[in-house]
């Protein structure tokens, strides 16, 4: 009876993850192109990548700095936190001594906030 119940579940929360659209799936190959290239401190490629997201990517295609490009990118990881939730294959990371949060497909740390300085700094969360 409790197996039955357990499997019950876990079949309904797995339902219950919303299935991404191609245009969700679309921003969080975007996404992860500019985590990387700002784990990298490669402004140049964050800014490319960014200008694929439209109006959604315009704080980081006008930065001026890593500094400017990460604070855009911060409310593009909002997003795909909540994108990503319940979803395989996508792993949310927090980095305590900065306190941001971020998403990435490897379960290895690339913190985009710290860039080469800090690229090891961060958790993943469960």
């Amino acid at each position: 009876m409790l197996l039955t119940a357990v499997i019950g579940l876990t079949v309904i929360g797995s339902a219950l993850a919303a299935t991404l659209s191609d245009q969700d799936k679309q921003f969080l190959t975007t996404y992860e192109k500019i985590h990387a290239a700002l784990a990298a401190d490669d402004l140049a490629a964050a800014k490319s990548a960014a200008s694929g997201l439209g109006d959604d990517g315009q704080a980081i295609v006008q930065a001026n700095s890593l500094k400017e490009a990460r604070s855009g990118f911060e409310k593009l990881s909002a997003r795909a936190e909540t994108m990503v939730a319940g979803q395989s294959g996508y792993h949310a990371f927090h980095c305590p001594m900065l306190n941001k949060d971020w998403v990435q497909t490897s379960t290895k740390v690339a913190n985009p906030y710290g860039g080469k300085a800090m690229v090891a700094c961060g958790e993943m969360r469960k």
